[in-house]
This record gives C-alpha cells, sequence and structure tokens, in this order.
C-alpha cells in the first residue's frame, strides 16, 4: 500500500496476505486416462503415369532445357470444293442410273479457274440456299440450285461458252442449254420468262451477258426464280443424264475471295 506521511514523504507499506482458500480448494494435478484417438481420414497423394513413364523419385532431375519453339501457324487452305464440301455436303452425284462418269474424271482446278458468276443478277453467295441434294419426288434428288429473284431480273450467262438449245419444256418450262468454253460442261438454265431477243443454239457468249429473264414457267414449287444446274458430260458427249451432277452452290461458295 502506498500512502504519504505528514512531512509529504511517500512511504510503502507492506502487508503479508493469509492463503485464504474459499469456496473451492487449490487446484491439483490429476493425470486421467487419455480417451483413445478418434479415426481420421488418411489423405494420400496419388500421382497417374502414362505407360512407360518413370516413377517420382526414380530418375535424376532432368537438366533444364531449352523451351521448345512453337509451331507455326498452319497456312490457310485454299478454297477448294473439298474443303468446302466436308463441311457442307456433297457436291458430285450421278445424273441418273446410266452415268458414267465419275468425281475422279471431274478437274476441280479447271472448274475452279473457270471463276463461275452466279446466274442472277445482284444476287451474292450470301442469298444463296443448298438445295442439291433436296428430294424431288420419292426416288429423284433436285441436282440444282434454285436462286430466287423477283420476275424480270436479268439471267446471266455463268461462264464463256455457246448455246446449245433453247426450247420450251413441260417441267422447265422456257429453258435454255449451254456448253462451258470446253465443251465438258452442260449448263442449264430454266423456268424462264423469255430469252434475251434473238438468242438461239450456236451463239457463243461471254460470262455475264444477259441470256434470259427469271420467271415461273414450267412446273414451279414457290415463287419466280432460276433452276440452275452444272453437269459434267461424259467423253462421247451422248447425253447428259449419263453425266456427274456438280453441286453449283459449293463451287459458286468455292469462287468467294
Amino acid at each position: 500500500m502506498i500512502s504519504q506521511d505528514a512531512s509529504g514523504k511517500v512511504v510503502l507499506h507492506r502487508y503479508s496476505t493469509p492463503a485464504v482458500y474459499g469456496p473451492f480448494y487449490p487446484g491439483s494435478l490429476q493425470n486421467y486416462p487419455e480417451p483413445p484417438c478418434e479415426a481420421t481420414d488418411v489423405v494420400v497423394e496419388v500421382t497417374l503415369h502414362e505407360p512407360g513413364a518413370g516413377v517420382r523419385g526414380e530418375e535424376e532431375p532432368a537438366a533444364a532445357s531449352e523451351p521448345e519453339p512453337l509451331e507455326e501457324p498452319l497456312a490457310k487452305e485454299p478454297a477448294t470444293l473439298s474443303r468446302i464440301a466436308r463441311k457442307l455436303g456433297s457436291f458430285f452425284r450421278p445424273k441418273s442410273s446410266e452415268a458414267v462418269v465419275k468425281p475422279t474424271d471431274v478437274d476441280l482446278g479447271e472448274l475452279l479457274s473457270a471463276g463461275f458468276q452466279i446466274p442472277v443478277e445482284g444476287v451474292d453467295v450470301e442469298k444463296l440456299q443448298d438445295s442439291f441434294l433436296s428430294s424431288r419426288g420419292r426416288h429423284n434428288q433436285h441436282l440444282a440450285i434454285d436462286i430466287g429473284a423477283p420476275r424480270g431480273t436479268p439471267i446471266l450467262a455463268t461462264t464463256d461458252g455457246e448455246i446449245v438449245r433453247v426450247s420450251r419444256e413441260r417441267r422447265g418450262g422456257k429453258a435454255i442449254y449451254q456448253k462451258d468454253a470446253s465443251g465438258r460442261y452442260l449448263l442449264f438454265y430454266c423456268h424462264l420468262s423469255r430469252y434475251t431477243e434473238g438468242l438461239a443454239a450456236g451463239q457463243k457468249v461471254k460470262k455475264g451477258d444477259v441470256i434470259g429473264y427469271v420467271g415461273s414457267t414450267g412446273h414451279v414449287i414457290g415463287g419466280p426464280h432460276l433452276h440452275f444446274s452444272i453437269t459434267k458430260l461424259p467423253q462421247d458427249d451422248s447425253s447428259f443424264k449419263r453425266g456427274l451432277a456438280i453441286n453449283p452452290y459449293l463451287l459458286f461458295l468455292a469462287g468467294v475471295p
């Protein structure tokens, strides 16, 4: 205890404190039996190794090596019929059961270099739909492309060549048959409303020439459109039914830069 006497001096008083226990006795160390440990899950590190790979700890640490150079990106594959067809479907079909022309008879490079033009004025590839394998009756396929456009829209020669026939047919209506400059491919345009004035068999045409106008003559499903097909002819040029149909949609798509 600290206090101050009459003279102002600070006095420290010490008192002894008797040991008082209560209401509890002083604690004592008790050595009770320890309870058994509870079972716990054991975490084990598991490492999977590929067949033939070494086990950790059995191999010497590999020396630091230079990082392997990154592989150069693959060159962009050119737009080819085969690449596009892998994504979008078939581009060859026999014209009929009489067909003798095989896909291996078609020179894809020749077709691509010809630069076939979409034969309807003002139509670009984004507006086209692939109907090559669409059903036409119980056992027939379309084997062509339908290009919708307003009646009277100009129809263009898809490539250089020669007009071989101008006719009116029951199913195709007003139709035009053209061969390309090589004479190996037959181009068929039908359902026309009319032909270009003076168009006749034997006439030479250039790519982009107006040869007719969109219509709906003959047997038409839907509104005015151009039905257009490409056929690889047999060597003896006997009949287009013995030829090989080529998907125009994929051909036009392959020509997009």
